[in-house]
């Protein structure tokens, strides 16, 4: 997550932006913990760990889904996109539970929560449904075939010569 002052020869860009964000919300969230514990507010104290933790793990994880290959099925794959899912959701829900008190009608916190579940029930059918149903594994039958094919040629040309 900490970026380099390297320049990105693809981007032709510095990776000094992440760190800057991350600084930015670092110094924001150890602000906001200082005043609820000082108020005793340890709701918020809770909410704010919680987001922060969950933010800098949501991160981690879609750094690790990225380094894979695109066709890669294996376990490891499945269990980085579950837990996006489960990170993105809590996230969610929990800034739902936070903020929707906050409101005057109970209408709006509970828009709050049918938004969060919606974006919820997107994203597992994005990222666990919809993955399988993609075509990438007609894509891999594909190039198992060619393989094959290719393998069949050789022998056949090694077998001529």
């Amino acid at each position: 997550m900490v970026g380099n002052f390297r320049r990105d020869p693809e981007r032709e860009t510095t990776n000094l932006f992440p760190s800057i964000v991350c600084f930015f919300f670092a110094s924001n969230s150890i602000g906001t913990l200082y005043r609820a514990y000082s108020r005793g507010d340890y709701t918020t104290l809770a909410f704010v760990v919680f987001e922060y933790s969950a933010f800098l793990l949501l991160d981690l994880c879609f750094t690790a889904l990225h380094k894979l290959p695109s066709r890669d099925r294996t376990k490891w794959r499945k269990f980085l996109q579950m837990a996006i899912w489960v990170l993105y959701s809590g996230i969610s829900f929990a800034f739902s539970a936070y903020f929707g008190p906050f409101f005057d009608g109970p209408g709006v916190g509970y828009t709050l929560y049918g938004i969060s579940a919606v974006g919820s029930a997107l994203l597992f059918y994005m990222n666990v449904v919809w993955d399988y149903k993609s075509g990438c594994d007609a894509c891999l039958e594909e190039e198992r075939v060619r393989e094959r094919k290719l393998q069949q040629y050789y022998v056949y040309v090694l077998d001529k010569v």
